[in-house]
């Protein structure tokens, strides 16, 4: 039985699937960005590509993929997408109070305060990023009303491998 595929994320980096874990992550099974979004649209020679990711699934005899995500990629030649950005598993772990706490804390200080970038290590620390401003709406993660493409963002959102603990407000 195969245990790993491929899917690209929100921002569309190449992100490797291990099968079986992680299955409450927003991306189930996301253990690993494998090639970002940049570099498979300019890559270099040694730049694992879509392509490559799906032949690596393909080359798994296809009993072997039955039944899995896996499977889907076998068979279209297409890697799925998923609407949340990729962010790593963290081992450490912080009370969700706590987190909502750090995040209005960095919302009340100036952008320019020394405390924010130390609200955004400790927040890194136990897993948790800001969501950056990417080239499309992604309901899952920005709220706010948007005419075509998003050009800002209004109030910061972020997420963690398991949780988005806010999204992101866009305009």
């Amino acid at each position: 039985m195969i245990n790993f595929s491929y899917c690209l994320d929100a921002e569309g980096n190449l992100v490797r699937i291990s099968i079986g874990e992680h299955a409450k992550a927003l991306i189930p099974g996301g253990v690993e960005l494998i090639t970002t979004a940049a570099d498979l649209e300019y890559p270099l020679p040694w730049t694992k590509s879509v392509a490559d990711a799906v032949n690596e699934i393909r080359f798994v005899p296809y009993p072997q993929v039955i039944g899995t995500v896996a499977a889907a990629v076998h068979e279209t030649r297409k890697l799925p997408e998923s609407p949340f950005l990729f962010v790593p598993p963290a081992t450490g772990e912080a009370p969700e109070q706590d987190v909502m706490d750090l995040i209005a804390l960095y919302d009340d200080l100036p952008a320019d305060a020394k405390g924010r970038g130390e609200i955004e290590a400790a927040l890194a620390e136990v897993g948790i990023q800001q969501i950056p401003l990417l080239k499309r709406f992604v309901p899952e993660m920005y709220e706010g009303k948007v005419k075509s493409v998003p050009s800002a963002i209004v109030r910061q959102g972020w997420i963690s491998h398991t949780k988005i603990y806010r999204k992101a407000q866009v305009r």
